[in-house]
């Protein structure tokens, strides 16, 4: 072997390397070229070592990933250099004076984004982050990180082992946090209290937040849920701030137009309404199994502070087809939400009844119209539906684990088809494309007794009014003002489902109806799934009930005779204000029956011809009508109130 040169130690810089596990000193000589940077000549048999190139520069690839060094700059210096002139805005400043919360939002392209903290520096820094997430792709999985989080050392890169405090800490924005977590980063001394109900499945946990003076109360069917819902509440009303939060592993469904004060008033609405069935079902633990529980709020102003509950109802079933009847004492849907509307009829017929007393006709919620033909509600008086889970039928058909609330399909035939309910169990199908026309003989032989879906209902409700036929000779319509899911809510199909699927083949309404679009809210306090058969009882409280009834959904009757909102008991409170009130038709035939009565409304009966013409334009189906011998019995007939056989 040939001998290497000789080289003075005094003018090299030793170098060590590892080669087969053996520690080597290597004295070559690597001398740079002071203007092109390349290496320069060198002696001896081994290949200089750059150090500069090997240590200093970064590599090509990762230089196009993002010019900007997110570990050495706030997100708001970031913002500033790739969008020149943000202004940031102070939307509200909440909290104690010795403890402020800043809201503040940034507008990008056009968008507002928010941030919030105990300092306006933090509230701009969490803005900018959320801005800067819309438009850039960020390296380390597309986390931005902050100088307030991370703390930036210097690290021996020759040791083996690297402390993970070193490592940045990820800053969650606001708006993905958990709104327990959110909550507590801001109240660190908020005191929670878990209350546990036995005898309520559905909402068997509550959690009662206290908060300095004040208290926020949520429920749920598990304590996660429970507290999540408080967390929710105790937000909006002390920051101002509603959460995109994580719920159950899946993203909210809350509406793409839902604020803070949204938010209130559906958990309020939805507290009253759970909290009234609670007590009217004190101690009756057998009748307080349910699967869907629904209600009607009166409210008669903006607030929901002289709002009171008028009803209500739990159900899930319709009449066995060998149950029917021909005089009108047995209901056919026992839905919750079907009946919560019966009711809703039955007490519109009381507060009429009211007028023509002179004492009390200041108390009705009614007033005479400009014309003297016929009544309209008072100013301010306002009517909301809650349900505790997205009515059967066309809303309820999506997955509920969907990412988005957005429907990725809207054009599949299945979209928006008419659906009739399963006779004696739950669920709905798809009408056929052929006319149905339901016979009474044929269903007292056993051909199935079909009812449309609560979908469909308050579809039609939204076009022809609450208020029904009947008083449609007194009244005008009434129309939902807003509608309050307790969960399995995605806006988009239930949009569709209550008014968006005939946008554009109603045609020719005649005044005053009209086609309502309702808010769509949803609660807090979500309900969760029950894997459980449901009920074969119905119950149902109104306003005038001293006790809640239970009907039996075989046969549509109580354990003693008839339902207070069966057709019966509607007739005769039609009749008695026949005759007393002003109508607004003049033109009314002789009737003699029940069915006389709904039919000699003409602009209804000519809004009902016009909304089931748009179904079947958008190809949606026909709407399915029960036997017409249904709806002939005569006022004057008796109703039944001895026990059933």
């Amino acid at each position: 072997m040939g001998s290497e040169s000789e080289i003075p130690m005094s003018s090299q810089k030793p170098r060590s390397c590892a080669e087969n596990g053996e520690i080597k000193i290597d004295y070559t000589a690597a001398q740079m070229d002071s203007d092109e940077g390349s290496l320069g000549p060198t002696t001896g048999s081994k290949r200089p070592f750059d150090d500069d190139k090997t240590f200093d520069k970064p590599s090509p690839s990762k230089r196009k990933r993002l010019d900007i060094n997110l570990t050495d700059k706030n997100p708001v210096s970031i913002l500033n250099e790739l969008r020149v002139g943000v202004k940031y805005e102070v939307v509200d400043v909440t909290g104690p004076p010795h403890n402020p919360v800043f809201n503040v939002y940034v507008e990008v392209d056009g968008q507002k984004y928010y941030g919030i903290g105990m300092s306006k520096k933090t509230a701009r820094a969490k803005a900018a982050e959320e801005a800067l997430k819309s438009f850039v792709q960020f390296p380390i999985n597309g986390t931005i990180f902050s100088m307030s989080n991370a703390t930036v050392k210097n690290t021996d890169f020759t040791s083996d082992k690297i402390s993970d405090e070193n490592k940045p800490t990820a800053v969650i924005p606001p708006r993905d946090k958990n709104p327990v977590m959110l909550l507590n980063e801001l109240y660190p001394n908020a005191v929670y209290t878990f209350t546990h109900h036995e005898t309520d499945i559905v909402n068997r946990f509550k959690t009662t937040i206290a908060i300095e003076n004040d208290s926020f109360s949520g429920t749920g069917s598990s304590k996660r849920n429970s507290k999540c819902a408080a967390a929710k509440i105790a937000l909006a009303k002390l920051i101002k701030y509603v959460p995109s939060s994580i719920l159950n592993g899946t993203q909210s469904d809350l509406g793409s137009n839902m604020t803070r004060e949204s938010m209130l008033k559906a958990d309020g609405i939805g507290k009253m309404v759970n909290d009234k069935f609670s007590e009217v079902m004190e101690g009756d633990t057998q009748h307080q199994r349910r699967k869907v529980l629904a209600g009607i709020v009166m409210t008669r102003s903006d607030t929901l502070d002289d709002a009171e509950v008028l009803c209500v109802t739990t159900g899930t079933k319709c009449v066995s087809g060998g149950h029917i009847c021909l005089n009108g004492t047995s209901l056919n849907d026992m839905h919750a939400e079907i009946l919560a509307r019966r009711c809703l009829i039955s007490y519109l017929f009381d507060q009429l009844e009211l007028i023509t007393d002179p004492e009390l006709t200041s108390t009705s919620i009614f007033t005479l119209k400009e014309n003297n033909r016929g009544y309209r509600l008072k100013d301010g008086v306002e009517f909301h539906l809650y349900i505790n889970t997205a009515p059967c039928g066309d809303a309820r058909i999506f997955s509920p684990h969907e990412d988005s609330g957005i429907d990725r399909h809207p054009n599949r035939i299945s979209r928006g088809q008419l659906r009739t309910k399963i006779e004696s169990g739950e669920g709905t199908i798809p009408i056929k494309g052929t006319f149905v026309f339901q016979t009474w003989d044929g269903i007292i032989q056993g051909e199935r007794l079909l009812t449309m879906s609560c979908s469909d209902k308050i579809c039609k409700w939204n076009v022809m009014g609450l208020q029904g036929a009947l008083l449609s000779h007194f009244i005008e319509p009434i129309y939902l003002k807003s509608l309050v899911l307790g969960g399995l809510m995605k806006e988009s199909h239930l949009y569709r489902a209550i008014c968006g699927r005939i946008e554009n083949t109603l045609q020719g309404l005649p005044p005053p109806f009209l086609l309502n679009r309702p808010e769509m809210l949803k609660s807090t306090s979500l309900e969760g799934r029950q894997a459980q058969k449901a009920p074969s009882f119905a119950v149902i409280w109104a306003k005038d009930m001293e006790n809640p009834e239970v009907v039996f959904t075989d046969t549509g009757k109580t354990n003693t005779g008839i339902s207070a909102v069966c057709k019966q008991n509607i007739a005769v409170k039609f009749f008695r204000l026949h005759n007393k009130l002003s109508t607004i038709d003049d033109d009314e035939i002789n009737m003699r029956s029940y069915g006389d009565a709904k039919e000699s409304v003409k602009t209804y009966v000519a809004t009902r011809q016009v909304l089931y013409e748009a179904f079947q334009k958008a190809q949606l189906g026909r709407w399915v009508a029960k036997p017409i011998e249904q709806d002939l019995f005569e006022f004057f007939e008796p109703a039944q109130s001895g026990p059933i056989e």
